[in-house]
């Protein structure tokens, strides 16, 4: 129950600071090396386009993320006694072919809309490289904040390290491609659809039960 609450907060949380961004879509290309960032805010209403599946999330005692590296998909299923049904596909974007991927069975920690992005230092220092200083703390809505509208923190590690989540993008022209240092991007309209829809099963359900499956 407490789990529930935490993550209506952040979530309602989340919903006034759209709001007071006058709850709209608004694009702003800047050019930052050689690339072209679309900065994104979504509409609230984008979360009606799952009430479809929320009906469904309650009949399952599991929900797994499946994502499949090898072909830059993403599959949501839901499982019960009858067996596994998959409820969404989505086209992702996963870490580069020299990047050391994480891979296994994980969980959720936490979900956020419009999030703060928290870069390394190693990305702090990869920037630098291509003369660009980023702040330790990008906030929401941030021409250079990479979560996009919103992250899905995992518990998946590599090396030590559980920095790995899934997250929207300032670029949507890059899903589907080896793009990222090890997390999972996702279309900024589809990573809130998925997030509605998690937040629905932890209604029914709680965190402990959603598997993030990555290989």
């Amino acid at each position: 129950m407490i789990k529930k609450v935490l993550v209506f907060l952040t979530l309602f949380s989340s919903f006034l600071y759209a709001d007071s961004l006058e709850d709209k879509y608004f694009k702003e290309f800047s050019a930052v090396g050689t690339k072209i960032l679309d900065r994104y805010t979504p509409k609230f209403s984008t979360f009606k386009k799952v009430d479809n599946l929320l009906s469904e999330t309650g009949a399952y005692k599991t929900l797994i993320i499946e994502v499949d590296s090898s072909k830059n998909m993403m599959y949501v299923k839901g499982k019960n006694d009858k067996g596994v049904k998959k409820l969404k596909t989505y086209k992702v974007s996963t870490a580069k072919k020299d990047i050391k991927k994480p891979l296994g069975v994980g969980q959720i920690t936490s979900i956020a809309l419009n999030p703060l992005w928290y870069p390394t230092d190693d990305t702090i220092q990869s920037f630098k490289k291509r003369g660009i200083d980023l702040p330790k703390v990008v906030p929401a809505g941030h021409k250079l904040n990479y979560m996009g509208s919103a992250k899905i923190n995992l518990t998946h590690k590599v090396d030590g390290k559980d920095t790995f989540r899934i997250h929207g993008t300032i670029d949507e022209k890059t899903i589907g491609s080896y793009e990222s240092s090890g997390c999972i991007r996702m279309k900024n309209s589809e990573v809130i659809q998925l997030v509605y829809l998690l937040n629905e099963f932890i209604d029914f359900r709680s965190m402990n039960d959603i598997k993030v499956v990555l290989k």
